[in-house]
C-alpha cells in the first residue's frame, strides 16, 4: 500500500470513529431523556432539575453542545422555574414545552424565538390574570 492510500484509509477510519462517537453521544442523551422525562411528568423530579440535567448531558455531547438546542434548554429551565414558583401557570408552561418538543431536533434559531415568544405570552397572560384578581 502506498503512502497516499494509507493516508486515505487512516483519514476515513478517523472520520468513522468521530461519527460513531457523535452518534453514540446523541443516543446517550436521547436514552437519558426517555428514562427521566416520565419522572418529571409524574412529579417525582422537578421540571427545572430535569431540564438542568438535560442541559448538562447535551453540553457534554460534543456534536450538539454549541447548537441552538442549548439555548432552547435554557429557555425551558427558565420556564420550569417560573412554573414551579407560580409565576407561570400549567397551560403557559405546557405551551412553551410543546414548542420546544416540536422543534427539538431542528437546529434552527427561529424555533428558539418561538419558544421565547410563547414564554413571554404566557407570563403576560399570567400577569393579566393576577391583575384582574386584585
Amino acid at each position: 500500500m502506498d503512502t497516499r492510500t494509507a493516508a486515505v484509509v487512516l483519514a476515513l477510519s478517523l472520520c468513522g470513529c468521530a461519527i460513531f462517537t457523535e452518534t453514540y453521544g446523541i443516543q446517550e442523551v436521547d436514552n437519558w431523556v426517555r428514562s427521566n422525562e416520565p419522572l418529571a411528568e409524574s412529579g417525582k423530579m422537578k421540571w427545572s432539575d430535569f431540564y438542568a440535567q438535560y442541559l448538562e448531558k447535551v453540553s457534554a455531547a460534543p456534536v450538539i453542545s454549541q447548537s441552538p438546542v442549548v439555548e432552547r434548554l435554557g429557555i425551558m429551565i427558565t420556564a420550569s422555574l417560573f412554573y414551579e414558583q407560580g409565576r407561570l401557570d400549567r397551560t403557559g408552561f405546557e405551551s412553551v414545552q410543546r414548542i420546544v418538543r416540536t422543534y427539538q431536533t431542528i437546529d434552527d434559531p427561529a424555533a428558539n424565538m418561538l419558544a421565547r415568544s410563547a414564554l413571554v405570552r404566557a407570563l403576560e397572560h399570567k400577569g393579566a390574570q393576577g391583575a384582574s384578581l386584585r
